[in-house]
């Protein structure tokens, strides 16, 4: 009893130090337009009951920047009826404080296959405080919402509480696009691992009629509900995306010297859809994204450090050897999840990135690692230098973490801040302090920026308003700004009391405008990054 205590309080003081940890600089960098525009949509919802387009409680929200499904916007939006400022740390903190669930749950996953807390503990410790999700779960992304469901639902599956399970299958398949080609994989994988665990092959059968009427519940409720979504995203799994298989099909016909019939045998569709899915998958394990670069995304990844520490490779290798010598069924399929949490990312065409999209992969690299602690451990009990190769190790912790830390939050900004959309919230912070005359604001998508206007405005905004300016569309009108598309017929050089995006120059334009002797310029917003360009300019 005592002893259940202890592992009580050590979960709840790490659920305490997960949420606190990722606080400091939330709102450092801007909101992505995903974000942005999930929390927004929710705010509209949460004042209004329509969303950003005066739909009253819609199901789909297609006009949005993720396309999310409905259930991460309305967690937003009962956040906003909870806290109604709009800010960039209060839109990320709900989605840090419902991601902090990770450390029970997983801690649950792992306690419940192998009955060991030890490892259960180390696990969550690994996978929660990994650069990997102490970046991810800082984000406003749907998938931060999403992976806490699923998570519940593998569990409650493992229980044979199925009910339950198909209820948190069901919430996630509504919480974030990429867990639904996830899902029909998953459900698979968790029966045939009670297939081979109790070879009770009429249970499997019975259980496997369940699921396949479950999953076309949803891909049949996901049609009713989405359709447009569906349709408009389909073009990112590879098997759809008929356009970039036919190209690279072309591609390799024509640099081959084999007859047309061998070409055809060699260079189809299904077999560069394959390639593909091979490449990515090798990706998905390569040590230096693991260990060393991170995510293929500079969006997505820390851009400071691998998934994991780096000083991790070690216990990584010795986990393998560990499992190698005597693993368990359950050991196995807990490692499966690396690949099987990988399907999304797998069938993706919208660039390689494995962080927002296979979070669940984490999970069987992260055992691994716990594995090979314990496994090192239990050896170093034989060394009588053991304390010293300890304190190396922690040492090395500490100037990994040290390093980690200082990139992430003292170059990272710079280097990748523009990603985040830093000159949007530099212009806005322009136009809430000059509300002298009338402007037009040039730029490449003024619903973008109308949008981060909006977000950053707190001043008893009429929401309904908002709503019939976005259904109608450009110009958008903002107090005595007016928002509107580039027009290339426009002599730039001449307009007068004008905002001008650099995205609407040409390089000799944008030369001009950029001269300091040029008088016609009044004032400059330059880009946070390193390029030391001029994002926009203020005419007088």
């Amino acid at each position: 009893m005592e002893k259940e205590k202890k592992i009580r309080f050590l979960i709840i003081s790490l659920f305490i130090l997960f949420f606190l940890v990722r606080l400091p600089f939330l709102d450092q960098l801007f909101l992505l337009h995903d974000e942005r525009d999930i929390v927004l949509s929710g705010y509209s919802i949460a004042k209004t009951g329509k969303d950003l387009y005066g739909n009253s409680l819609p199901l789909s929200f297609n006009n949005i920047s993720p396309n999310a499904p409905p259930l991460s916007i309305y967690f937003s939006s009962f956040w906003s009826l909870v806290n109604p400022i709009k800010s960039v740390f209060y839109a990320r903190l709900p989605f840090v404080i419902f991601s902090s669930l990770l450390i029970f749950l997983i801690y649950q996953l792992i306690y419940s296959l192998t009955k060991n807390r030890h490892k259960a503990i180390l696990t969550s410790v690994f996978y929660c405080f990994s650069p990997w999700m102490l970046h991810l779960t800082r984000l406003a992304f749907d998938s931060n919402i999403g992976i806490v469901f699923v998570v519940a639902a593998i569990i409650l599956y493992l229980r044979r509480n199925n009910i339950l399970a198909y209820f948190f299958f069901f919430l996630s398949f509504y919480t974030y696009q990429g867990l639904r080609l996830l899902l029909p994989v998953l459900i698979i994988y968790l029966e045939l691992f009670f297939l081979w665990k109790d070879k009770d092959k009429w249970q499997f059968v019975k259980k496997t009629g369940f699921n396949i009427a479950f999953v076309l519940l949803l891909i049949v409720s996901g049609f009713m509900i989405d359709s447009q979504i569906i349709e408009s995203r389909k073009n990112e799994i590879i098997f759809f995306n008929k356009q970039k298989t036919a190209s690279e099909v072309i591609f390799q016909r024509m640099t081959s010297v084999a007859p047309d019939k061998i070409k055809e045998i060699f260079s189809n569709k299904p077999i560069v859809a394959l390639d593909y899915i091979l490449t990515n998958f090798i990706k998905g394990q390569d040590i230096s994204y693991l260990f060393k670069e991170g995510d293929y995304s500079a969006i997505n990844g820390t851009t400071a450090s691998g998934q994991f520490f780096l000083v991790f490779i070690v216990l990584y290798y010795l986990g393998m050897v560990s499992l190698g010598r005597k693993a368990t069924k359950e050991d196995l399929f807990i490692i499966g999840f690396s690949a099987i949490g990988m399907v999304t990312s797998l069938l993706s065409t919208n660039g390689v990135s494995f962080s927002t999209r296979s979070p669940i992969s984490g999970i069987g690299f992260a055992y691994l690692i716990a594995q090979g602690s314990i496994f090192s451990w239990t050896n170093l009990q034989r060394i009588k230098q053991r304390s010293l190769i300890v304190a190396g190790f922690i040492a090395l912790l500490i100037l990994n973490i040290i390093y980690f830390s200082y990139t992430y939050f003292y170059r990272r900004p710079v280097t990748v801040g523009e990603l985040f959309n830093e000159h949007e919230r530099q212009l806005v912070s322009y136009l809430a302090n000059h509300t002298e005359g009338m402007f037009k604001v040039y730029t490449n998508s003024p619903k973008d920026i109308y949008l981060s206007v909006i977000f950053l405005d707190n001043n008893r905004l009429d929401m309904g308003d908002v709503q019939k300016k976005l259904a109608k569309g450009s110009p958008y009108i903002w107090h005595n700004y007016s928002f509107e598309q580039c027009i290339h017929t426009i002599d730039y050089l001449k307009l007068k009391r004008a905002i001008i995006s650099e995205g609407c120059l040409t390089p000799a334009l944008y030369e001009q405008l950029n001269d300091l002797n040029n008088t016609q310029i009044k004032e400059r917003i330059k880009y946070k990054d390193y390029s030391t360009k001029t994002a926009y300019f203020i005419t007088r």
